[in-house]
């Protein structure tokens, strides 16, 4: 049973390649994650005997996985079993035999992403969450990028996803643009939302603030493309902040501009994940 939720439709403009190339780049950043621990030495003393060769295996398992990820990612893109059995050590009829079923898998998540569980009342995603909320995966795999491979590049996973028609395919230059983008679900969560927001750059929001952009806000509309822009002016650092209303649900589209370092990068993104749920 298809229980089709509202934060469906993020995904439209998302090729099945792009969200199969968005669950890889998530795999492989969790992966490198987990490894990243395994180099300290420091805690080696408090680990049991035999513990670190169960983390290693750990990090197989999830290796395995990465590559299922990769191989559902290429098959996307066009790859023949032939291609993917030559990199994988295997020959077609192999390659076909032991990924088609995770292929199918994907294909049956991509239709019916979640399911209502056993009571009948909440739902529960089948779905891959970087494939299933594909704005709020690029963004924090952006970020990740950002802070643990590249120092210059602002777009280093958003930028080559293909996208499902040209209006949605957009070109980022890697030093220029910082736009960072999500939601606050819920009106009346927005004041809070920027509150937060202008304390990282010592910005004193006050009621005229808020004020200012109720009556900004009032006449907004994403589908219409009518944004509402706010600056933030802090003692050592601005930004601009764009919102727009949703035009069928509470949901407040917010844009941020200006935020170039990593640390105050990292912040706005946890800050957009927690007030889009």
């Amino acid at each position: 049973m298809n229980d089709t939720a509202p934060d469906d439709s993020p995904r439209a403009p998302y090729t099945r390649e792009a969200l199969a190339r968005l669950v890889l780049s998530q795999a492989a950043a969790d992966l490198a994650l987990g490894a990243g621990p395994l180099a300290v030495t420091r805690n080696d003393a408090d680990t049991g005997l035999g513990g670190r060769a169960s983390e290693a295996r750990q990090l197989v398992e999830h290796a395995t996985q990465l590559l299922v990820r990769a191989v559902v990612f290429e098959r996307e893109r066009g790859a023949s079993w032939a291609d993917i059995g030559r990199y994988a050590g295997l020959d077609a009829q192999a390659a076909e035999e032991r990924f088609a079923p995770e292929l199918a898998r994907w294909s049956e998540e991509l239709e019916v992403p979640h399911l209502l569980d056993e009571g009948g009342r909440g739902r529960v995603l089948r779905l891959p969450y970087a494939a299933y909320a594909p704005h709020i995966a690029s963004r924090d795999l952006d970020l990740w990028a950002h802070l643990h491979l590249t120092t210059r590049d602002l777009h280093a996973v958003s930028a080559g996803l293909r996208m499902a028609g040209p209006a949605e395919r957009v070109t980022y230059p890697e030093t220029e643009s910082d736009e960072m983008g999500g939601i606050v679900r819920g009106e009346s969560r927005l004041r809070p939302f920027l509150e937060l927001l202008a304390h990282y750059i010592d910005h004193p929001f006050d009621d005229t603030d808020w004020e200012t952009i109720e009556l900004g806000l009032e006449p907004t509309d994403d589908e219409a493309d009518v944004w509402y822009s706010y600056p933030l002016i802090g003692s050592v650092q601005s930004l601009g902040v764009r919102l727009a209303r949703d035009a069928e649900t509470d949901i407040v589209w917010v844009t941020v501009t200006g935020a170039a370092l990593a640390d105050l990068r990292l912040r706005i993104g946890t800050l957009f994940d927690a007030f889009s749920w």
